[in-house]
């Protein structure tokens, strides 16, 4: 049978064969007229800013794993140019931060990679022979080679995204044969037979993954594609049941992917003039020479009982400029050690702490955030109920018609429920709305937060503190004015 650790290295392995899948394509013909202009469209780009997310949970033998991957891409397309920042959490606890810079001279390719450790960031330089990894990171032609790969399309309804880009959706199919080329194209294979898989298991294994769904968004006035989006989770559970079969001689896997989401967005097209590389960058030394573009392993941030407290600032690592990223413990029994979950809040000097460090809270710009970690034998609503009981509990005096239903999604596992109601202050009652929200972390653990407006303190700064908020948070937060509390 495989060990535990080597089932856990399959886990962590997931998310770089994800990166890698999520922007490789293959080669085909459509005949629709709508990605046929989208095709067009692609040619007359001369440079990008992008985002990629991976949401994945996979579970192990009563342990779950969950891995959340935020990268924002800069790209000029000649003389080709790439600046890649990439940020991840392992069950909620933040990674040391990863920035790249790529530059094309002459043919010649040079990668500068950097390990963001906070108060340091640790460059190498490289000039891979090999140039075929850095297709991956390519948005524009894997746009391209993605909506020719895919079964004709067929419109699925108009729509606005989070960039304010009207939309028209087409859903396709990557068949099962499709998906090989892929995976191969992609460098999956390779990884997997580096690790001691046989080729001609690994190739049969792909065959076998069946179909999988893709949407492509396309902006209605210039039919530039601007968002693509896959739910990859049955394709990658046939992927690990291959891989651990063959592992197992034959026997059942024990891992389950319970949840694998890609997406990516164009933020801008045509913006991005320039890319400059830091002079420490520059310097770096340079590292053996020969060898292909590597993907870049996360490395987990050095937390400890003393230190955790000290770690908040802006999470500029996933673009937020007025929301933090901070630090709290997680219960003992989580993880059956000493472990911390990162929290997402309002940046100011007011952070606050419990005396057991596991919940924190910090208010700006007119919202309030709490965080902390709920335990229950039920599921997420569980959560929230419990939350608002205790609101009730309390003697609160509520809104009138200002208390929600609580909504919940089973697939993810997340509840939330919106209440209004008076809060006692030093300047008298004032008016509150708080979205009571819950997230599965680890099973029967829940990320359990408390968002709350505070009308009395919006200002210039409170729309794009909610904008970041609601991207933390995955929630479509409302923007309400103060005359909606007054």
């Amino acid at each position: 049978m495989q060990s535990k650790k080597g089932k856990q290295r399959f886990l962590l392995l997931l998310p770089a064969m994800l990166l890698a899948f999520l922007l490789t394509g293959c080669t085909r013909e459509t005949a629709a007229e709508a990605i046929g202009k989208a095709q067009e469209s692609l040619q007359s780009i001369e440079s990008m800013r992008y985002t990629l997310t991976m949401d994945t949970k996979m579970s192990a033998e009563g342990q779950t794993v969950q891995m959340k991957t935020l990268a924002g891409v800069d790209y000029i397309r000649e003389p080709q140019q790439m600046k890649m920042e990439i940020a991840s959490k392992i069950n909620g606890v933040g990674g040391i931060n990863m920035i790249s810079y790529m530059t094309e001279t002459d043919g010649v390719y040079t990668l500068y990679s950097g390990l963001d450790m906070g108060e340091q960031t640790y460059w190498q330089k490289s000039e891979p022979e090999n140039t075929d990894s850095f297709t991956q990171y390519n948005a524009e032609s894997n746009l391209e080679l993605y909506l020719s790969c895919a079964e004709p399309f067929e419109a699925a309804g108009e729509g606005t995204l989070s960039n304010g880009m009207e939309t028209i959706r087409y859903n396709g199919i990557l068949s099962g044969e499709q998906l090989e080329k892929v995976i191969v194209n992609a460098g999956i294979s390779s990884q997997m037979e580096s690790m001691g898989f046989d080729a001609s298991l690994t190739q049969a294994m792909f065959r076998e993954l069946g179909d999988l769904p893709i949407s492509i968004w396309i902006e209605k006035d210039t039919y530039m594609p601007v968002q693509y989006e896959m739910d990859m989770t049955a394709v990658m559970q046939g992927m690990i049941s291959g891989m651990m079969k063959s592992l197992n001689n034959g026997t059942s896997p024990d891992i389950t992917v319970d949840r694998v989401y890609i997406c990516m967005t164009v933020q801008s097209v045509n913006d991005v003039d320039h890319i400059e590389i830091p002079e420490e960058a520059l310097a770096a030394e340079s590292a053996e020479a020969g060898g292909a573009m590597e993907t870049p392993q996360l490395v987990e941030q050095e937390l400890t009982d003393e230190n955790y407290q000290t770690f908040f600032r802006p999470a500029t690592d996933f673009g937020y400029e007025y929301v933090g990223r901070a630090y709290c413990k997680a219960p003992q029994d989580m993880f059956g050690k000493e472990s911390f979950l990162d929290a997402y809040l309002p940046y100011g000097d007011n952070l606050t702490y419990s005396e057991d460090g596991q919940t924190l809270w910090s208010s700006a710009h007119g919202m309030l955030v709490l965080q902390t970690t709920a335990y229950t034998e039920e599921d997420a609503r569980a959560v929230v109920e419990q939350a608002y009981q205790e609101l009730v509990d309390s003697g609160i005096d509520f809104l009138e018609g200002e208390v929600g239903e609580t909504q919940y999604d089973a697939s993810y596992d997340i509840a939330f429920k919106p209440v209004g109601y008076y809060e006692d202050t030093e300047n008298g009652k004032q008016p509150r709305i708080a979205v009571l929200y819950a997230d599965n972390k680890q099973e029967h653990y829940y990320l359990y937060a408390q968002i709350t407006y505070l009308p009395e303190q919006f200002d210039e700064q409170y729309p794009q503190m909610l904008e970041e908020l609601r991207d933390a948070f995955g929630l479509s937060l409302p923007q309400y004015t103060l005359s909606e509390f007054y």
